[in-house]
Parts: structure tokens; C-alpha cells; sequence
């Protein structure tokens, strides 16, 4: 954009800089514009524009009036006469005429009119004034065959401050009876002269409010006044520090684009001081107890809650949540999170910048604000970069005039929560820029990059011996498996987990195997050990559930009880990971209602670990279980959805072919495994007999595996199985959806046909699904999922199996 930033001052603007910089407000030119469109007939609606400062009121009717001049149809029909964002020196009506008639010597050139301005000011009977000035500018509008669109700005200091009521009166009777003036004017609020039913002008304007900028002007603003695109992710932040205030966000635009420290630094003491009133009008609206929660919350700064809220307002808890919640109703404060992670904050966070820096002073308060500034603007790379040239400029500083540079950089150090983000930073100041070494560095900073790079060293060195000590360890164990010392490798892979869990490595490989060779070489309670110490950590992980199932199996009943009572007595002493031990446990004793009882208790200790669950699950579907299982599924279904895959192996493994092909239909239809599902259909087609029990899920799971789009791979199972023949009308169906050739005669076809719409059908309703899983939020099971379970779940002999 070639425009340059006018934060005061538009006026200063060519046309052809105002309207390259003019990228918001265009829906509100447009309705203003359309008030002068209509008034064609012996009267005119005259027009006031409201707005905070800095809302963007000066741009608007300036941009407005370059637009009447240049379109053919109003040019000819209006002359746009600008006055001045201020007339001081008017204090009467008569020269109010009179300031017209300057501006109007301006705009044309003629000087004439200078003339005729210099012979009027002489003029000391206002009445003679008002009249004569009047008259001519009457009758410029007569000569020119055009209507004056008069536009006065700050009307409210003019008829509250500056003029009579009895020029008020005059006033309006010259816009009532006068079709050759329009008064477009602009004010900060509504003001008594235009508000009071017994007032000269109540009535006489059609008022148009501007409003803060939405998200997507915010976004236009920064992006033609920084030069660079950004996100909204990245403009949201500003758009809540300004409260949409064009003005406001020009600024901090600005000083995106030229990121000088100093620039905004200088501007951020102005800004405030520039919008001291709207601030203050803020304030004193509210009453005196929100008040003073909300000045509160300011000084905070950081979201807060409640508590520490009514800790610095001296106040009880219950009052200050209240007055909170009263606040948040007015639009003044938001909330952020929920239940204990609920906090509050100021809905415009630029009066926390006022609050400071009016309570506090300009220096640590312009810092703070300036760091949560960058904080909320730049991210990754983008704050490494930001902080670099900050550096870069502080070098070209003196000693005297870069202590900001170095509080903000100490300050962003802080404030940064991200390890990784926090060491490139570090690294940049330290390595790159030296910082360290300017004689007059800071001893805050100093003493801050020297810990942090202290700290960031020991975790690399940490990092570095557990890496090698890790890949010794591995060739140990490898070393001592070829020598068959499986024990002993089950120790070495016991460190080498622990590793793994101290750098929360995902599945903990090692754990695995330390746990085969334990149980090769029959050291079963080791195994145990382990698995029991890792699920201390690690209770959600449904892989050390189901290890210990594998362990437990290779111990005596009697072990088995022994280890049962541990587990429950842990569980009880508030050990939450236990529970899962527990269940892992009864399954051993074929306790149903007692693993459905200890999923329960690991539910309601927020311990939610798929292997437990889908054991729950089986386990409900059991006769001497004595749950309803439809109720059951449907109270639990947000914990059972990822328990799918759990719980379809389990279903596999059973004996019986009804709880096998529930087993492949919750691996395949709804876990999407068809890995793992198809050599569990594939081993029930070699039984007739099985096939036979199956027959009905077995239909549903070859309509669901087509739908998935597993058309080849289901078509090939089938024409290979000793079977064939049974699912004749499935083949023939799957080769018209593959496109291959068919010979069946014409009652078969008609019946493919039917069966073929409703492979589509399942289709059509699985990409529905699958768009609306995708718009759900995280974690919320589809509800259609609940059907599917009590299909896939059908038979309780099956799971008994």
C-alpha cells in the first residue's frame, strides 16, 4: 500500500492515498452514501455519523465526498464542502456560514471568495453575518446548479461547547427550510443538542453508528497497512487488544511492518493518551463494585479466576464470581475454559495497557504491555526473527536508550512456554547476536539467558547420555539374547523401557521385549513387576493392559489370587492405576459383573484405557453379567469407541463363529482394520458349518467391507472359499461393482441389482457419517455407532466364549 498511516490526521491524504488506503468501512459508505442518493425532493435527511475516536468517522466522510465528486450522476447533482476536523474559531451561527465560506475559497481557488471571507470577518452584527454569508453560499449552489453537501465534523463541541441555543435554532431552521444545504456531520456519541426533545435539533439527523471492525476488516486493515498477509488465527489477538478500533489497529499494524521497538514503544504511551476519554467514559459507566472487579482484573492482567480476583479486590469469592458474571453479561469481560480452568479477562485488552500505565507509570507497565503485544502476534520462527531485529536495532542504539530493548527481550524469555521455541531464542541471542558480551547489557538479562542456557545445556546433556546410553544398552541385550541369557536381557531391556518412559516415548517398545524374555526365561513375577511398575505411569495405555493378561496366564491359580488381592487392596489405598490390574485380574477368575464393576471405578478415576474397556464390554454382553447391555453401551459409548479394535480381538479369538464375525465387524466396519478382519472371515468360509451360524453378520460385514471400498479384496476371498457357491449373488454383485464380467442368468441379475443399490445406499450413508464424525467435536462417539454396537455385539454365548 503507498498510502502512509494517518492515525490523526486523513485530511493530510491526497484522493488518490485515500482511496488506496480506504480497505474497510465500505459497507458503511455505502449506507451513508445512499441517505444523500435519496434526498432529491424539497427537503433534504441530514446525516450524523457516530463514532469513538479513531473509529474511523473522518476517513469515512472524506472518502464519501471524494466519491460524490467523482461519480458523473452525484457530481452533478451535489458540491461536497469540507470543513475542518476541528472549528475552533466558530462560536456563532453566523460563523459557522462564515468558516463555510473560507473552506469553500479553498476547495475552489477563486479568490474571490478569500475576499469575500476577509470582508465578512469584519462583519461584527452576527445576525448581518449569518445572513449575508448564508446568502451567498445559496447562491454559489444556484450558479453551480448543485446542492452543498456540507460536512462538519465534531458537531457535538460545536452545539454543546462552542454555540448558542439560539444558534442552534437558527441552525435548524436554515436545514429545515433550506434544500440546497445537506449537513452531513459527525460526533463522538449522541449530545443533548440532538437527543433532548426540547432541543433546537431533536429529531433533525438520521444517525448511523459506526461499529468496531468484524474479524475479516480487521484482517483487511492489517494486511494493507503491514504489507504481509496474516491469519486470522494471528489478527484475532489484535482485533481483542484495539476492540476493533481502526485507528488502534493501524498503529500496531504499523509497527508489525517496520518492527521498530522504539516505534511502538513511543506509540503505545500516545495511544492511550490519545483515547484517555473513551477509557475513562468506559470506567465511569459502570457501577462501583463491577468497577472495581473490573480495575482489578486489569491489574492482573494474565486471565485469572475468580478466587484470585476476589483476593485482590478484598472481596469473598461468591461476590466477586457474581460481579464477574455481571460483567460478562455487559460485554466487558469474557470468559476463557471451563469448570476449574475457568478465567477471566478484560473483553478489550488495551485497557489493561491504559490501566497500567495510568496506575503504574510508563516504564515496566509500556514493557509488559509491549511483550504481551509480541506474544499474541508472532509465533515459531516468527518471534526468533522478531527478537533478532530487535537486537539488530539495539546495536545501532546507545547505551542510554536501549534499556527497553533488553526488558522486552527478558521479558518474552519468560513469558515463552515452549522448551523448544525457548532454546532457539536463547541460542539466537546467545550464539548468534552475543548479546552477552555488550558491555552494557542488562544484569536481569544477563543473569536469565545465563540459567536458561545453563538449563538448556543439562537437559541436551541429559538427552545426549540417555541416547547413549540407550544404544549401548540395546547392544547389550542383543548380546545377551544370542547367548541365550534371556534373563538377564530382560533386565538390560528393563532400563531400557525405563528410558522409554521417562522420554514418554509412544508404546514403549522395549517393555515388550523385556517382557518375552522374561517370560522365555520363566521369570514370570519379573514380568509382572515390571508391567505393574509401568502401568503406575502409564494406566491408559491398553498394550501394558493386555501385556499383563499375557503374564498373568503364565502364573498358577493360585498366583493369580495372590496378585488379585494385591491389586485390590491398591485400589483401594487410592492407587488409581490399579483398577486396570484389577481387571486384568478377575478376568482369571471369570469374574464378569466384578471387571464391569472395576472398569466402572477406573471410569469414575478418569483412568480410561481401551483394553479394560472392550474387556467391560465383552463382559457385559455375558449372561452372568446381569447388566442390560443395550442401556449399558449406551451410558458408557463415549469410553467404548476406542475400545473398538480391543474389543474385536477379543471377539476373535472366541471359538464360537458369531462372536468371531462380531470380531471382524468391529475390526473392519468399525475400526477400519480390514487388515485384521479379513483372515478372520477368511478362517470362518473353511467351515460350512461355522458360515452357517455366521450367515446374517456375515452378509452385514461383506455389504459394509464393499461400502468401505474393500470390493477386490472381499470378491477374492469369496471366489477362493470352499464355500463359493453360498455367496454366488455377493460375486456376482462385487464383479458389477468392479467393473468385471458377469454371467448369471436374468433372476439372479434382478436380485444383484437390489443388492448392489443397497452396497451404494451403506455407501452413501458411511461418507454422511464420516463428514459428520469430521465436524464433531474430539472424542464424541457418532451415535449411529450405538446401532452398530448392538449388531456387532449380538450373542452372549459368543462372548462367553
Amino acid at each position: 500500500m503507498n498510502a502512509p498511516l494517518m492515525k490523526h490526521n486523513p485530511a493530510f491524504l491526497t484522493p488518490e492515498q485515500l482511496r488506496s488506503s480506504f480497505v474497510v468501512r465500505k459497507r458503511d459508505l455505502d449506507i451513508v452514501l445512499q441517505y444523500i442518493c435519496d434526498s432529491t425532493g424539497p427537503s433534504n435527511q441530514h446525516v450524523l455519523v457516530l463514532g469513538s475516536r479513531g473509529m474511523g468517522k473522518t476517513t469515512l466522510v472524506r472518502m464519501l465526498a471524494d466519491t460524490v465528486t467523482r461519480d458523473p450522476e452525484l457530481g452533478a447533482r451535489w458540491y461536497p464542502l469540507l470543513f475542518g476536523e476541528e472549528s475552533y474559531t466558530v462560536s456563532s451561527i453566523g460563523e459557522l456560514w462564515l468558516e463555510a465560506i473560507m473552506h469553500l475559497g479553498d476547495q475552489t481557488g477563486d479568490a474571490q471568495w478569500q475576499a469575500l471571507h476577509d470582508e465578512l470577518r469584519a462583519e461584527r452584527d452576527d445576525d448581518r453575518l449569518c445572513a449575508r454569508a448564508l446568502a451567498r453560499l445559496v447562491g454559489f449552489a444556484e450558479e453551480q446548479g448543485k446542492r452543498i453537501l456540507l460536512i462538519v465534523e465534531n458537531l457535538h463541541m460545536l452545539l454543546d461547547e462552542q454555540m448558542s441555543k439560539k444558534d442552534a435554532w437558527s441552525l435548524r431552521h436554515t436545514l429545515q427550510n433550506e434544500p440546497r444545504i445537506l449537513l452531513l456531520a459527525t460526533a463522538t456519541s449522541r449530545f443533548g443538542a440532538i437527543v433532548d426533545e426540547d432541543q433546537a435539533l431533536y429529531e433533525m439527523f438520521a444517525t448511523y453508528a459506526l461499529e468496531p471492525l468484524d474479524l475479516a476488516e480487521c484482517r483487511a486493515l492489517w494486511e494493507a497497512v503491514g504489507g504481509v498477509e496474516a491469519s486470522e488465527r494471528r489478527v484475532r489477538p489484535m482485533q481483542i487488544l484495539t476492540g476493533g478500533n481502526p485507528r488502534l489497529l493501524g498503529i500496531l499494524a504499523s509497527f508489525a511492518a517496520k518492527t521498530s521497538l522504539r516505534h511502538l514503544m513511543e506509540n503505545l504511551t500516545q495511544l492511550v493518551d490519545d483515547n484517555t476519554d473513551y477509557f475513562k467514559s468506559h470506567l465511569e459507566s459502570l457501577p462501583a463494585t463491577e468497577r472495581k472487579v473490573y480495575v482489578m482484573l486489569a491489574d492482573l492482567w494474565a486471565p485469572s479466576t475468580a478466587r484470585e480476583v476476589a483476593e485482590a479486590a478484598r472481596m469473598e469469592v461468591n461476590q466477586a464470581s457474581a460481579l464477574l458474571h455481571r460483567l460478562v453479561g455487559r460485554g466487558a469481560v469474557v470468559e476463557e475454559g471451563q469448570g476449574r480452568r475457568l478465567r477471566y479477562r478484560l473483553s478489550e485488552r488495551l485497557y489493561n495497557i491504559y490501566h497500567l500505565l495510568r496506575r503504574r507509570g510508563a516504564g515496566a507497565a509500556r514493557v509488559r504491555a509491549v511483550v504481551d503485544f509480541m506474544i499474541h502476534l508472532y509465533e515459531g520462527d516468527g518471534l526468533v526473527g522478531l527478537l533478532g531485529r530487535i537486537a539488530e536495532e539495539a546495536k545501532e542504539l546507545g547505551p542510554e536508550n536501549r534499556r527497553d530493548h533488553f526488558d522486552v527481550m527478558e521479558g518474552i524469555l519468560r513469558r515463552v512456554r515452549d522448551s523448544k521455541l525457548r532454546s532457539i531464542i536463547v541460542e539466537s541471542l546467545v550464539f548468534r547476536l552475543d548479546v552477552l558480551s555488550w558491555p552494557d547489557v542488562s544484569a536481569s538479562l544477563s543473569v536469565a539467558l545465563e540459567r536458561l542456557l545453563r538449563r538448556e545445556n543439562k537437559q541436551f546433556m541429559k538427552e545426549v547420555d540417555l541416547r547413549a546410553n540407550e544404544l549401548g544398552l540395546a547392544k547389550e541385550a542383543i548380546a545377551l539374547m544370542e547367548l541365550k541369557r534371556y534373563g538377564d536381557a530382560g533386565a538390560v531391556l528393563e532400563r531400557m523401557a525405563d528410558i522409554e518412559v521417562s522420554r514418554r516415548v509412544d508404546g514403549v517398545p522395549s517393555a515388550e521385549a523385556s517382557i518375552d524374555a522374561y517370560l522365555v526365561a520363566e521369570r514370570p513375577h519379573d514380568a509382572e513387576r515390571c508391567v505393574r511398575r509401568w502401568l503406575a505411569s502409564m494406566a491408559k495405555d491398553p498394550k501394558l493392559a493386555e501385556q499383563l493378561v499375557r503374564v498373568l496366564g503364565c502364573l498358577d491359580p493360585e498366583e493369580q489370587t495372590r496378585l488379585l488381592r494385591e491389586y485390590e487392596q491398591m485400589a483401594a489405598a487410592g492407587e488409581r492405576w490399579a483398577w486396570v490390574a484389577v481387571a486384568v485380574a478377575r478376568l482369571f477368575q471369570k469374574d464378569w459383573s466384578g471387571i464391569i464393576q472395576a472398569f466402572d471405578e477406573a471410569r469414575c478415576h478418569r483412568i480410561a484405557n481401551p483394553f479394560i474397556s472392550a474387556m467391560a464390554w465383552v463382559g457385559a454382553m455375558t449372561s452372568q453379567s446381569g447388566v442390560e447391555i443395550t442401556t449399558w453401551q449406551h451410558e458408557r459409548q463415549r469410553e467404548l469407541v476406542p475400545a473398538f479394535p480391543w474389543a474385536g480381538r477379543m471377539l476373535a479369538a472366541s471359538k464360537d463363529p458369531m462372536a468371531r464375525i462380531s470380531g471382524a465387524l468391529l475390526l473392519g466396519a468399525l475400526s477400519g482394520l480390514w487388515d485384521e478382519a479379513f483372515p478372520v472371515v477368511e478362517q470362518i468360509l473353511t467351515s460350512e458349518e461355522d458360515t452357517r451360524k455366521a450367515a446374517g453378520n456375515l452378509c452385514v460385514l461383506l455389504i459394509e467391507a464393499a461400502a468401505a471400498g474393500q470390493v477386490d479384496r472381499a470378491l477374492t476371498l469369496l471366489e477362493g472359499s470352499p464355500v463359493r457357491p453360498s455367496f454366488e449373488l455377493f460375486i456376482v454383485a462385487f464383479r458389477q461393482i468392479a467393473r468385471q464380467p458377469v454371467h448369471a442368468p436374468p433372476e439372479v441379475l434382478e436380485v444383484v441389482s437390489d443388492l448392489v443399490r443397497l452396497i451404494d445406499q451403506r455407501r452413501g450413508e458411511r461418507e454422511k457419517e464420516s463428514a459428520k464424525e469430521a465436524h464433531a467435536a474430539p472424542g464424541r462417539p457418532n451415535p449411529k455407532d450405538v446401532s452398530k454396537r448392538r449388531r456387532a455385539g449380538k450373542g452372549r454365548a459368543g462372548a462367553e466364549n
